[in-house]
């Protein structure tokens, strides 16, 4: 990833290991729900850990035969606190089936991958974490 404005080794910075809790920022889409947000912020290292609860109807096989979801489905919006300054990729999981979630730079959370054949469940939770500064 390039240099980013703001990616400094500052006094501050070092001096500060007090984590910063944020709590909200995270929109569901329809047939979601958000039941964990949090964002933890330390000496300018932000992690985020999101849970969505699927309160809609069950997804069938999202993944097909292939593990490629197309297209790719938005499951939350994020709020500035919580972008990363590049699209990240990271894992996501139900605890029953795993798969690959894109959080962009404008906020958007997309769904890319499940493993083939498995469904989701209403009230299954979805589940993924990332790690970025800025």
């Amino acid at each position: 990833m390039p240099w980013q404005p703001g990616q400094r080794i500052t006094a501050d910075r070092l001096n500060n290991p007090t984590p910063t809790l944020i709590t909200s920022g995270v929109t569901a889409a329809t047939g979601w729900q958000v039941t964990l947000q949090t964002l933890y912020i330390v000496s300018g290292v932000r992690t985020a850990n999101v849970t969505l609860n699927r309160t809609g109807a069950d997804i069938t096989n999202p993944g097909g035969t292939t593990g490629n979801i197309t297209p790719d489905i938005e499951l939350c919006t994020l709020a500035d606190d919580w972008r990363p300054p590049d699209d990240l990729y990271v894992s996501c999981s139900t605890g029953i089936g795993s798969g690959s979630m894109r959080v962009q730079r404008d906020g958007s959370c997309q769904w890319l991958t499940w493993i083939p054949g498995a469904n989701v469940s209403s009230g299954s939770n979805m589940r993924w974490t990332w790690t970025f500064s800025r």
